[in-house]
């Protein structure tokens, strides 16, 4: 061999054995590509999946084995035919037609479910999704996708959904409004009748929102009455949380009577139904009901895969979803493989039952299907797993380990469990209720027959349903004036209305009963034809009877209101502030129209400026309970500009929260209030002239005095003969007459002149401390001249150590002494006027009392007023101004003290001054 082919030999060699190195490489990877495959189809055939390929024109190019056995066939007979074909699917049905409408646009498929029916399987549900394929050159070449058996999930839902539309269309039956409350204090549940009755906008509250969601919404539309709001939910949210079963009505705003019973459940929450039982004042009561019974249950499929040896032990895992014990224990894959599934479940608390079950499988080699194990998670909710498993096996088909999937089925468990729950809260409803709840199946001819009853409609007289109906339903126990009632009703209900009737049936004692029915049809989806009837009737007999004597009492009562004089008017504290007045009220305000409502802010609007803080403050005074009754008297403006005097007043009913109801009366004073005011510039006017006639006796006093004193005193200079001897001695005489007459007249003026001063509150009381004793001794000496003159007889009465009083020393001996002179001057001969002093609960009193001529009541009224005699004819026996006693009043009242006088005609009088305790003074050592 030549030098220069060493090279080329070693070149081929080592080519040799690179082809040899890749041929190994090959070998390697087709093998593990084998594998890969292999574990693929054994992961999509334990999912219930399987995989095909269509070309451009949507022929099946590829199937799995678990494919050909759903379109049943072989691979030769279905490759190359159309997929459509194949899968069973009707060009000309919508469903169908949107999926064409897909393939042709070359859109990817999601989830396309198709039914198929056969002779050996009937009915069965796949779902299909794939994405279109598409060469390096973008053009479109068919479409990969998988498919899968969904008839057991469909099943469980139709089932679920048919319980559910039985449940809703039974709950939609019944009168009342009704909730399901959790024991979160979440409303699990309500029908649509709950919102009508209490007014909840549609679109605003949603099954599972919280009980004080509703209960704010309330508060703040004023359905509990003023107060705080804050304070009201959390009232009635505590009072929730207790969960004790109640009753009781509540008047809403919009005057609707609800009552409202709650009844606790056993795992927690209530249910509380709302019966209006005002339609007494309605002519009918239409009810809707909705009830959602059921959750949708959790799509059935694979969450994850896994493979372990034989001894159980994790080699391989995948996670499509992290849910299961793996989400809820916070395991990963790195922290799974080489664990066994012994040690991981029962660390959670999984059960030997399910562990062993699966090893018994796997000692025979079995596959092992939908077996199930719970757990607790970390919040203490029980968490339900399904798995399934098949053996793998080695080239000589013994099993090395197994390959399985895994399903986090607790949504599924959930769903079961909620249906269970609806049934039970659906039978203790329908006790509660009391109703008669009924379905009838309707076959094509229009025949109803009973599918079920439950509930009562009252007594043993009550005809009961029919089990079969061909003419009009409770046509065989109906009055026979409500027949054509019924057969409207009928044909309604026929035609897949639904129907609320009120009418009567015949008792088998031969009474009439009332009876109300709310009957809802149930339609074929396909047809809608009605296939089924379901309704729910009430005794509403003593309703009809009440509502027959409401409607006689309010005839009376608006007789009533009609004959009064008087503008009624009621106040409603769930109403709002308004207020509801009568005709007669409208006519007394002067209000045109005929509002039957005002808002009280609208009417304080109304009433004179000068009239408004009052009007407020006795209402809420009232309001407050400082008040028995309302009642005010003020100016309120009528639509023609006019205010007019009225009277309003009112009485109100309470609870524990306040003022619940309040009705009154409103009366026209305006004519009283126009007499009063002229009574009262009367009365000014009389005033002024009374103060102007005392000014004028005042002034005039003064004028008298001086002339008067010059007389006095030139007749003193004549009667003593001061410049020598009169003459006549009837001069003397004359001149003495003279003296007392103008010593008479000037002291008359004094009188006038203190007592206008006194009216005028002009007097200055000079003011010192003295003994009483030293008053009246003072008197008795000045009175003892008159007092012998008329023959009678002064005795005096002075209790010792007296406490010293304060007080003009003047002014007090005037007063005594006029006292003294009229008793004097009224007492006939051998009479006894009588002075005492005495100290009674800290009082000074002085008292002049003499056995004189007395006076009655009226002669001591007329006493009392200046310049008024008793005896006033021109031969009256009495001398006197008649100032004396109205002087004295006046003097002792600028001491504080009072005057009293008491006389009987025949027994005297007696007069008592009483002095308070602030005018006396502890006497010194």
């Amino acid at each position: 061999m030549r030098r220069d082919e060493t090279p080329k030999a070693a070149t081929e060699a080592e080519q040799q054995d690179t082809r040899l190195q890749l041929a190994a490489d090959n070998a390697l990877l087709r093998a593990r590509l084998r594998d890969a495959e292999r574990r693929l189809r054994d992961f999509l055939d334990i999912a219930a999946d399987w995989i095909w390929e269509t070309d451009e024109t949507h022929r099946l190019t590829m199937i799995s084995e678990k494919g050909l056995d759903v379109i049943g066939g072989h691979a030769g007979a279905v490759i190359g035919q159309p997929m459509v074909k194949l899968l069973g699917g009707d060009p000309n049905h919508p469903l169908w037609r949107r999926h064409l409408a897909d393939t042709e646009a070359r859109r990817p498929i999601r989830d396309f479910v198709y039914p198929v029916v056969d002779a050996i399987h009937g009915r069965r549900y796949f779902r299909i999704s794939a994405n279109p394929l598409h060469d390096e050159e973008g053009r479109f070449r068919g479409y990969r996708g998988t498919g899968t058996d969904i008839t057991g999930p469909m099943d469980t839902q139709a089932e679920a959904d048919r319980n559910a539309a039985l449940l809703r269309a039974t709950f939609d039956t019944v009168a009342e409004g009704i909730t399901i409350v959790d024991r979160d204090l979440r409303v699990a549940s309500y029908n649509q009748r709950f919102l009508e009755l209490l007014e909840f906008p549609p679109d605003r509250f949603k099954r599972g929102d919280p009980f004080e969601a509703f209960v704010r919404y309330n508060a703040e539309q004023g359905e509990y009455g003023p107060g705080d709001v804050d304070a009201q939910v959390a009232e009635r949210v505590a009072l929730a949380r207790k969960a004790e079963p109640h009753r009781f009505n509540r008047i809403r705003p919009n005057g609707t009577v609800l009552e409202i019973t709650g009844t606790p459940l056993p795992d927690g929450g209530f249910v509380t139904i709302y019966a209006d039982i005002t339609d007494r004042y309605e002519a009918a009561q239409k009810l809707r009901a909705s009830e959602e019974r059921f959750r949708d249950f959790a799509e059935i499929s694979a969450d994850w895969f896994w493979e372990t040896d034989m001894d159980q032990r994790y080699t391989y895992v995948s996670f499509r979803t992290m849910s299961g014990p793996f989400g809820h224990a916070g395991w990963s894959q790195d922290t799974l493989i080489g664990q066994t599934r012994h040690d991981l479940l029962s660390s959670i608390g999984v059960g030997r039952e399910f562990l062993d079950t699966v090893q018994a499988y796997m000692d025979r080699g079995e596959p092992f299907l939908d077996h199930e194990y719970s757990f607790l998670s970390k919040k203490g909710e029980t968490i339900w797993v399904q798995a399934s498993g098949r053996p793998i096996l080695d080239s000589q088909g013994r099993p090395v380990g197994y390959r399985g999937v895994g399903r986090d089925i607790t949504g599924r468990r959930q769903a079961e469990q909620a249906i269970r729950d609806s049934e039970y809260r659906y039978r203790m409803i329908s006790e509660l209720t009391s109703d008669l709840v009924y379905s009838y199946r309707v076959t094509a001819d229009g025949t109803a027959e009973m599918e079920w009853v439950t509930g009562t409609l009252g007594g043993s007289q009550v005809p009961v349903l029919d089990p079969k109906v061909s003419g009009t339903w409770w046509g065989n126990s109906a009055h026979p004036d409500d027949l054509p009632l019924l057969r409207q009703r009928k044909r309604r209900l026929m035609e897949g209305e639904v129907v609320a009737t009120e009418f009567r049936l015949l008792a088998k004692d031969g009474s009439v009963r009332w009876v109300s029915v709310y009957t809802r049809p149930e339609l074929d989806p396909d047809s809608g034809a009605v296939i089924r009837i379901i309704g729910g009737a009430q005794d509403i007999t003593e309703r009809k009877l009440a509502e027959r004597a409401l409607q006689h009492s309010e005839e009376r009562y608006a007789m009533v209101l009609a004959g009064s004089n008087e503008g009624i008017w009621e106040w409603m504290a769930n109403q709002g502030d308004v207020l509801f007045i009568s005709p007669r009220l409208r006519e007394v305000a002067g209000l045109q129209g005929n509002p039957a409502v005002i808002p009280r802010a609208h009417w304080t609007e109304r009433l004179h400026p000068h009239d408004k803080a009052r009007y407020q403050a006795a209402w809420d005074g009232h309001m407050r309970g400082e008040r028995l009754h309302y009642d005010c008297e003020y100016r309120v403006r009528g639509d023609d500009g006019d205010y007019r005097w009225v009277f309003d007043r009112g009485s109100s009913l309470r609870d524990a929260g306040g003022v619940t109801r309040m009705v009154g009366s409103l009366t026209d004073i305006t004519a009283r209030k126009v007499t009063e005011l002229q009574l009262y510039e009367a009365k000014e006017r009389a005033e002024a002239a009374n103060r102007a006639k005392s000014e004028f006796l005042a002034n005039m006093s003064h004028e008298l005095r001086t002339p008067l004193n010059a007389v006095i005193g030139f007749s003193e200079i004549l009667r003593d003969e001061l410049f020598g001897p009169l003459g006549d001695a009837r001069y003397k005489d004359y001149v003495c007459d003279i003296g007392d007459s103008g010593a008479h007249l000037l002291r008359i003026i004094n009188d006038i002149l203190d007592l206008s001063k006194a009216e005028a509150g002009k007097i200055e009381l000079i003011e010192e401390t003295l003994p009483l004793d030293d008053i009246v001794a003072s008197c008795c000496r000045l009175l003892m001249p008159k007092a012998e003159d008329a023959g009678v007889r002064i005795e005096t009465a002075l209790q010792p150590e007296l406490p010293l009083l304060r007080g003009d020393r003047q002014r007090l001996k005037q007063a005594l002494l006029n006292l003294g002179s009229n008793a004097i001057k009224f007492t006939p001969r051998d009479g006894v006027v009588r002075i005492e002093t005495a100290l009674r609960d800290g009082c000074l009193l002085l008292s002049v009392s003499d056995n004189g001529i007395g006076m009655n009541e009226a002669e001591l009224a007329k006493a009392m007023q200046p310049f008024t005699q008793i005896d006033s004819s021109l031969q009256r026996r009495y001398s006197g101004t008649g100032l004396g006693l109205p002087l004295t009043k006046s003097l002792i009242e600028m001491h504080g003290g009072l005057l009293h006088i008491s006389s009987k005609p025949g027994a005297g009088t007696v007069a008592t001054i009483r002095f308070p305790p602030e005018r006396t003074l502890p006497r010194q050592g």
